[in-house]
């Protein structure tokens, strides 16, 4: 193989129209046939594809089951569920300011969207420099008496410090609302992530390890945060309630028969393809320890089973020549190995959030997080479908990081 790199004329490790990476959702004819079409058969002949939805009720049931809860509550995304559990955890209204609601610094958008869609504010902290997820130590010091929740993010799949995080609540008797997006199936001491706070919120949009395109669904242990979260879904309604009553006030966060009858025929399929992940980040990591200059992801001792929906890497500059690490992804993408940079900002400095700022600077508290900022500058990503791949896909990032290492090195 030539040794000159991929972006400079060479040839790339990878060709990726002879040999393209494994795509998600990894759908197939016999699946469509065998699975699918049945299920969406039931729900069609059964001429009930909204209310009173019971195949989203199976699919909600068997969700919570599998994650150690005991309830399940089918959302249409992640954001949603999020809003749905702060609502019921805090028995919000939407008519009053909710208090303040303490997030990571380094998330997607929709953990800190979905607080303010329910008129909480926001206190964004730093994070944990091995976990990428919410610092117990930043949490503790930015609670004020306005502080109402704690939302931790199992980001990547990494569960967060949820013993810290559940002592700190229970100290100052807050809440705790796990964003578990990115989490389906990861596990902190041997339970599932989204049974380990009051609520559990995930999201089954099309990137991530169970999808249906869009969706998602509230977990919880406790009947009474169930019973509010229905009733958000379902315009006030109480679980088995009468059409016409509406106890509480709520809204139409419905969602459609056929997407749950999908991720019923998905769930199982779910922990063999978390093992797959697991065994093939395990590969990737000891490959990549011995190469050097990208520092796999590290797990803390609490967790028993990472859900590998992010494969997170931090870049050493110096290793490398000095070359930036936009140099490297440029070299690694031209390699045939698609990565991405991810979070490349705090999320405060995004545009969405600064605008909030300006506009309603009560709302929004930035603590120092100077973790953020230098994970910000040398994280490298690849999505959970590449580890979906066979050894011999695992090789080819391997060959492409050392090749590139050597040549920016010389």
């Amino acid at each position: 193989m030539s040794e000159t790199l991929a972006i400079d004329g060479g040839v790339p490790v990878r060709d990726t129209e002879a040999s393209p990476w494994p795509t998600w959702p990894d759908n197939t004819e016999r699946e469509w046939e065998e699975e699918i079409v049945p299920i969406l058969k039931e729900v069609y002949l059964g001429q009930t594809e909204g209310l009173p939805a019971p195949v989203g009720h199976r699919f909600g049931q068997a969700f919570a089951a599998y994650c150690d809860a005991a309830y399940g509550v089918m959302m249409p995304s992640g954001t949603t569920s999020i809003a749905a559990g702060l609502s019921a955890a805090l028995d919000l209204d939407g008519m009053v300011d909710g208090g303040e609601v303490i997030i990571p610094n380094y998330t997607f958008i929709a953990t800190a969207s979905a607080p303010l869609s329910v008129r909480c504010s926001l206190a964004l902290v730093d994070i944990d420099p091995v976990s990428f997820t919410m610092s117990p130590e930043a949490t503790e010091a930015a609670i004020t008496d306005q502080t109402v929740a704690i939302l931790p993010v199992h980001l990547g799949g990494h569960p967060a410090d949820m013993d810290a995080l559940n002592e700190i609540a229970s100290k100052h008797n807050l809440k705790v609302i796990e964003d578990c997006a990115q989490a389906h199936g990861a596990e902190h001491k041997g339970r599932k992530v989204g049974s380990l706070g009051h609520v559990g919120a995930f999201s089954f949009q099309s990137s991530k390890n169970l999808t249906s395109g869009e969706g998602g669904c509230l977990l919880t242990n406790d009947r009474d945060l169930r019973d509010r979260a229905w009733a958000f879904r379902d315009v006030g309604r109480r679980p088995g309630g009468e059409r016409w009553e509406y106890p509480r006030l709520g809204w139409n966060y419905r969602t459609s028969e056929y997407l749950a009858g999908i991720l019923l025929k998905r769930l199982p399929k779910l922990e063999t393809q978390i093992d797959l992940r697991n065994k093939n980040a395990a590969y990737l990591s000891k490959g990549l320890d011995e190469i050097g200059g990208l520092e796999p992801p590290r797990w803390h001792p609490w967790v028993t089973q990472h859900g590998y929906h992010l494969y997170m890497m931090r870049y050493n500059s110096e290793a490398f020549g000095g070359k930036t690490r936009d140099e490297f992804i440029a070299a690694l993408q031209a390699e045939g190995i698609p990565c991405t940079p991810g979070y490349q900002r705090p999320l405060t400095d995004e545009g969405g959030l600064k605008t909030v700022m300006d506009r309603h600077p009560h709302l929004i508290r930035r603590l120092p997080c100077p973790q953020v900022e230098a994970i910000c500058a040398s994280s490298i990503w690849f999505l959970q479908n590449m580890l979906l791949g066979d050894r011999e896909d695992m090789d080819n990032i391997l060959t492409a990081v050392a090749k590139i290492k050597r040549a920016f090195a010389a």
